[in-house]
């Protein structure tokens, strides 16, 4: 899904970041496997993606919690690729020309920003890891009942 990411990845690690957190900080409520940090990260990223849908954050709770069960499911080195995809995403704003600060810290207009420049990128790294990130996002978020009343489906035919 994020082949390419080893690079990043290995940076990543190299700086000690692969399961970091910030200190005192608790992961959300029902995570098992995303760190606290790994979940703001991502969760700053699926404000934006999901910006315009009707999820509250009860909804938005449950995209993370049902992406973290997601990823329990995959197999570890999935794992360590989207979690080298969220640190890299957490600090790759400088690369673009984006300023300093983290991802997780920045307002909607600055992440959207930042995400569309993952998204245009020349290097492929970027647009896969940006599509990657997407899609896991997307997923969990066409299984809120609100965002699908919200493009009128109802759900499966019964009988």
């Amino acid at each position: 899904m994020l082949k390419g990411l080893g690079g990043l990845l290995a940076a990543g690690s190299a700086l000690g970041l692969g399961a970091a957190t910030v200190a005192g900080e608790a992961a959300p409520s029902g995570l098992r496997l995303l760190g606290a940090t790994e979940a703001r990260i991502l969760r700053a990223a699926a404000e934006r993606l999901l910006a315009g849908t009707p999820l509250d954050e009860a909804a938005l709770a449950e995209v993370l919690r049902w992406i973290d069960g997601y990823l329990r499911r995959q197999g570890e080195p999935l794992r360590t690729e989207v979690r080298g995809l969220l640190w890299g995403l957490e600090l790759s704003a400088p690369l673009f020309g984006e300023g300093w600060a983290r991802f997780s810290r920045r307002d909607a207009d600055s992440r959207d920003a930042v995400l569309r420049a993952w998204s245009t990128s020349r290097f492929a790294l970027f647009r896969q890891g940006y599509a990657g990130l997407k899609g896991l996002v997307l997923m969990a978020g066409y299984r809120q009942p609100a965002f699908l009343r919200s493009i009128g489906y109802d759900g499966p035919p019964h009988g």
